[in-house]
């Protein structure tokens, strides 16, 4: 199938770009590697090109594996661009943007101070206020994150086999809100379990959080990925 769409590319002079959309999602498909395919277009049809996004750091780290030697795409030449959550300015600015050539709207302040710079959120707002007007529409786009990262944090854990420890994962969650230390972290942990937790441990659930961008590092300290997960609660999974 690649092959015919390289050549109809070819054929009428033009490029065909393939998306896989949260990739990271196929790290786990059992009994086959997409890897290779993908690598096998890269060196042989010049008419095909690839976008590989994903909402976690692991899409690079753990799916396309591209620093490492065993690779298949290991070598390959790749554009790298990283969607952070916008900051104030450019998350109001994106909110009136939107909404320009609909109305002319006055709250982008109070979404940002709500929803945050995440631009799947913001543009949820848009367009459900775009189609129901302003009747709770704010609440209802909180509602709908939260329910998707309620959902995310699930399969975290159930996927990855750290469910006994779902109390853990929400007290770092609940200790970084504002923003924490490796050692704040610690004395959470240790004051929730009420024994010693050894560096080791506490070590795997900072990394694991930060691979799966339920955190974030910035100068040594951790922060939410998302404010909105300040609210996600203790979530049954």
């Amino acid at each position: 199938m690649l092959s015919s769409l390289n050549d109809w590319a070819e054929d009428n002079g033009n490029n065909v770009i393939l998306v896989l959309d949260e990739a990271q999602e196929l790290i786990k498909v059992k009994g086959y590697d997409v890897l290779p395919l993908i690598a096998y277009a890269f060196d042989n049809l010049r008419n095909l090109s690839f976008v590989v996004t994903g909402s976690e750091i692991r899409v690079k780290s753990k799916f396309l594996r591209v620093d490492n030697e065993n690779s298949p795409l290991y070598g390959r030449a790749y554009v790298e661009i990283n969607v952070n959550p916008f900051d104030k300015d450019t998350s109001i600015k994106f909110v009136e943007r939107g909404f320009e050539e609909y109305l002319k709207f006055s709250k982008a302040e109070e979404v940002y101070e709500e929803l945050g710079g995440n631009p799947g959120w913001l543009t949820y707002y848009g367009y459900v206020y775009v189609k129901k007007g302003d009747i709770d529409v704010l609440e209802q786009t909180k509602r709908y994150a939260r329910k998707l990262l309620s959902i995310e944090f699930c399969n975290f854990l159930v996927e990855g086999n750290r469910l006994q420890s779902k109390e853990r994962y929400l007290k770092v969650l609940e200790t970084c809100k504002l923003g924490c230390s490796w050692k704040d972290v610690k004395n959470a942990l240790e004051a929730l379990e009420g024994r010693e937790i050894n560096d080791d441990t506490l070590h795997t659930i900072l990394r694991n959080l930060l691979e799966y961008s339920f955190l974030v590092k910035e100068n040594r300290r951790y922060f939410l990925a998302d404010p909105i997960l300040k609210e996600i609660g203790n979530v049954k999974c």
